[in-house]
């Protein structure tokens, strides 16, 4: 479960930024909220959060950055001693003299299936890790794990830290916490396992959504999916695309023994399975049996697109820990009302049971629907005249405090209250043909 995560120089992200998943005192939508903790009562979170913003505001680069952390801590380990720092995980503000070489910084507020409150904070550049902290909340004080620091090659154990005689060596260029993927310690493991199943989609891309689309499908006829299997059937049938079932068929591996092997994987990846729509058939307006139809050529992108994200949404739900999921313009190929059907999917009790997290960017302002969201839950991103994007959310608003929370958010951020809307220069344009 995320808190919130603050960074800075990473992309258009010059100065510090904070994104907060944490809920505020409102009362209404009580149900979009949760409280984690027993011990921390007072501490509410959000099932979900939306950011909106004009195209290239930076409003994705929140999405990238759990992207780059998240793979940061899965990767740095094949790092080689002297190795640069991959331009994937480093990507620093370039419009600016002074930030092109100055360290990104990362900090986040997460609490992993140990039940307890943990922040750990890395600080790099473009050669070495300056500095990673970890630290979890034992009562209302947070206590060290271990900490690094000047881009040491050792870390300190903190009082927290339960194998003390763990080796503290790290390469300059490694995360500390990054050799846990593979070492046997049940509390950094744990922490290690938080990251690695962050789900981060990029949906408007053609491999992300293929690579979704095909997990789904590789899950799908497993005998422990059953129940996934069904609610996915019936997802797809309720969303009004005249689909009564879905249907997965899977081809031997022995049909592609006849490959060479340096391309067998790859083709079986991609042909292995197949998804078909079962449509009723009809004669004379009477029922007359059923046809199958691929999702590969003769359904829509759009069904596809649901059958991927539907399908990783339901997996979410069936978990017995809870699941954060980041998704880039989810609603892309997806009817608004389909969008906001699998928002609210997160928003309800009987659904989301473990309390699964939602994050996602989007342009689609019918989502911003004041019987969907909470005031907190609304996040922009804008970009200033030096190309600097700022997040902040309709709660920041200090015009808006005294103001009801059944506000049009859509119409109001339309007409450019809350900005983050772009400022198209029409007759600079229309000038250059005069």
């Amino acid at each position: 479960m995320l808190i919130d995560i603050t960074f800075k120089n990473y992309r258009s992200i010059k100065e510090e930024q904070l994104f907060s998943i944490e809920a505020s005192s409102l009362k209404l939508k009580s149900g979009n909220t949760f409280t984690p903790l027993l011990d921390y009562k007072n501490l509410k979170l959000l099932k979900s959060a939306v950011i909106y913003g004009a195209n290239a505001s930076g409003k994705s680069n929140l999405i990238r950055l759990m992207w780059t952390l998240r793979n940061f801590i899965l990767n740095s380990s094949e790092l080689k001693a002297g190795d640069p720092i991959p331009n994937r995980f480093y990507d620093p503000f370039l419009l600016d003299i002074n930030s092109q070489n100055e360290p990104t910084e990362i900090t986040i507020n997460f609490i992993p299936k140990n039940k307890k409150r943990h922040r750990y904070i890395i600080k790099y550049n473009k050669t070495e890790v300056l500095y990673e902290y970890l630290g979890v909340y034992e009562t209302n004080w947070i206590s060290k794990i271990f900490e690094r620091k000047d881009a040491n090659e050792f870390v300190e154990f903190g009082e927290a830290m339960k194998n003390k005689k763990e080796d503290k060596r790290v390469t300059k260029n490694t995360l500390f916490l990054s050799k846990f993927g593979g070492i046997p310690n049940d509390q950094l493991r744990d922490i290690y396992l938080y990251f690695k199943e962050i789900e981060v989609w990029n949906i408007p891309s053609v491999h992300h959504i293929n690579e979704l689309y095909n997990s789904v499908q590789k899950n799908f006829n497993k005998p422990e999916k059953q129940e996934l299997r069904k609610k996915l059937s019936k997802l797809i049938s309720v969303a009004d695309t005249k689909i009564s079932e879905v249907h997965v068929s899977e081809r031997p591996d022995k049909d592609f023994e006849s490959l060479p092997e340096n391309i067998r994987e790859r083709v079986i990846k991609d042909l292995k399975f197949e998804t078909f729509g079962v449509h009723k058939v009809f004669h004379s307006g009477n029922e007359s049996g059923i046809q199958m139809l691929s999702f590969n050529d003769q359904e829509s992108q759009g069904t596809k697109t649901m059958f991927a994200i539907g399908g990783l949404m339901l997996e979410a739900f069936e978990k017995e820990e809870p699941v954060l999921i980041f998704l880039d313009e989810f609603d892309n190929s997806l009817h608004p009302d389909l969008a906001k059907f699998l928002v609210e999917l997160f928003h309800n009790p009987k659904v989301n049971k473990n309390y699964s997290q939602l994050v996602f960017a989007t342009h689609e302002t019918t989502l911003l629907d004041k019987k969907v969201f909470r005031k907190d839950q609304i996040w922009f991103g804008d970009k200033n005249k030096y190309g600097v994007t700022e997040l902040f959310s309709v709660k920041d608003f200090n015009d808006l405090k005294n103001v009801r929370s059944d506000i049009p958010f859509d119409k109001w951020y339309r007409t450019g209250k809350f900005g983050a809307v772009p400022n198209i220069k029409k007759f600079e344009f229309i000038a250059e043909y005069e």
